[in-house]
């Protein structure tokens, strides 16, 4: 999530029942062209499998802090991914002018809430690719590790109709930069503090469980159920299929987080918020959630011993996923075929 908010503060698989194919012809990556007015300053590239045609998925990735869109593809599977389904795969990319370190703005009002900034920016890539390249508006699904999972709940939180599946990997619940308590001065003082460049973030850091300052927020689930209700507006929304996954040994976010973002998810959609199953795979103890009319809503991962990463399977059997490079780490799973199978993409 946050590794470091603006100049200072430290913020950031279901086993394969079927074989994949083999090797497959290689896309190609480009820029992203002029999609809007972009009012969060992003760039992007969008990955394209070889042979698309019009009616494809997209994938939307969100990088975590200190890294890149060029970082987060071949490296997290998410490549190889694109070319099995086959996917168009959009990879927003941050500014260093907006954030020193990377990381996208999940924390902050003016970035997190539909049509503003960062949030604002995202959906109009998404709506470029779909209008521009064919992608199915029905399938669109994000994912993103660390401040990148920060933005996947915002982004599910505000535009909920908008997304097929979320998968936030390592990250924190929707709504939770905000005080512990009415006298939690320790927070407003942080806050006030952001117009200092240094301190930005320290607001989040304290709220939200990042580099473990603070444990995670023990919030009701009703609190944080209202916290995305509030982002995604009045009505019944069709809630998109959720997928988190939370390192039991992370260093950067509270490993409690994960709780929090269960009761988040369940509480909203009014779903038991204790799992229908629980099951060990690859070492990994997976939870899944059934909505009411029995399907699966929610699925939970977590892993024992695991830090902050994204999880692969660099020697994965039939195909591999990813190569491990910095918070991208080989658990023996991986995580972004696992979404995949749980959408119903694989």
């Amino acid at each position: 999530m946050l590794q470091r908010i603006r100049h200072g503060v430290c913020i950031l698989p279901l086993l394969l029942a079927t074989a994949l194919p083999g090797p497959l012809p290689a896309g190609s990556s480009a820029p992203l062209g002029d999609f809007g007015d972009n009012p969060g300053a992003l760039d992007a590239v969008l990955y394209t499998p070889d042979g698309a045609a019009p009616g494809l998925p997209l994938l939307v990735a969100l990088h975590g802090c200190s890294m890149s869109a060029e970082a987060f593809d071949a490296e997290t599977g998410l490549t190889a991914l694109a070319d099995t389904l086959p996917a168009l795969l959009l990879l927003p990319q941050q500014r260093e002018d907006n954030q020193m370190h990377l990381c996208f703005r999940w924390y902050d009002e003016e970035d997190n809430l539909p049509g503003r900034g960062e949030s604002a920016s995202i959906m109009q890539m998404i709506d470029h690719v779909i209008a521009t390249d064919g992608a199915d508006p029905a399938q669109v699904y994000v994912l993103g590790l660390s401040a990148g999972g920060g933005m996947t709940a915002a982004m599910i939180a505000g535009h909920p109709d908008r997304f097929a599946g979320g998968g936030i990997v390592a990250g924190p619940p929707y709504g939770c930069n905000r005080p512990r308590s009415d006298l939690d001065g320790f927070w407003h003082w942080w806050r006030w503090m952001r117009v200092i460049p240094a301190l930005d973030g320290g607001d989040a850091a304290l709220a939200c469980g990042i580099k473990v300052t603070t444990p995670a927020t023990d919030r009701a689930p009703e609190d944080w159920a209202r916290y995305v209700r509030e982002a995604a507006g009045d009505g019944d929304h069709d809630w998109p299929l959720i997928s988190i996954w939370q390192g039991a040994a992370d260093g950067t976010v509270d490993p409690g987080n994960l709780t929090e973002l269960t009761e988040q998810w369940t509480a909203v959609q009014g779903i038991d918020a204790t799992p229908a199953s629980t099951e060990t795979i690859d070492g990994a103890i997976r939870k899944l959630y059934l909505g009411a009319d029995g399907t699966p809503r929610i699925e939970t991962w977590e892993l024992p011993g695991f830090d902050h990463a994204m999880p692969i399977d660099a020697d994965g059997d039939p195909a591999p996923c990813g190569e491990a490079r910095d918070f991208i780490t080989d658990a023996g799973i991986c995580a972004v075929r696992a979404m995949a199978r749980f959408w119903g993409l694989l």
